[in-house]
């Protein structure tokens, strides 16, 4: 998707005019600016619409459930990456970051379950 977005801005920009402009599209040269700024934004329109019609046809293909698995299985995913990073932070930082015994047996709880919840998520993606 970024690279769409990067091909948008790089046809923008080699299609804008090159005369001196000032604010609002006025053209410094006496020349009429408006047919270039016309096309422009007749440009990003379409490929805003572009977009929008893409991500449409993407997720056509696929059912809902999928999409709900897909969705929880980042969500559970960016869970344990926050509680594997806590974990981390307390060994490298005691003293700003320090957790207690239980605290630290909660989050690696935590990520052990998570790791569980993750492992069937990804088994339901796979059996749809």
């Amino acid at each position: 998707m970024n690279y769409l977005l990067i091909l948008v801005t790089t046809a923008m920009g080699s299609l804008a005019p090159l005369a001196f402009a000032y604010a609002h599209g006025g053209v410094g040269s006496g020349d009429d600016g408006g047919t270039g700024l016309f096309l422009i934004y007749g440009l990003v329109l379409a490929g805003v619409a572009g977009l929008i019609i893409y991500r449409k046809w993407i997720r056509a293909g696929q059912s809902p459930e999928q999409r709900t698995l897909k969705r929880s299985l980042k969500d559970f995913e960016r869970a344990l990456e926050t509680c594997l990073t806590q974990l981390q932070n307390a060994e490298d930082y005691p003293n700003e970051c320090g957790l207690t015994e239980t605290e630290r047996r909660e989050r690696l709880a935590s990520a052990a379950s998570i790791r569980a919840q993750i492992e069937r998520a990804k088994a339901g993606l796979a059996a749809i």
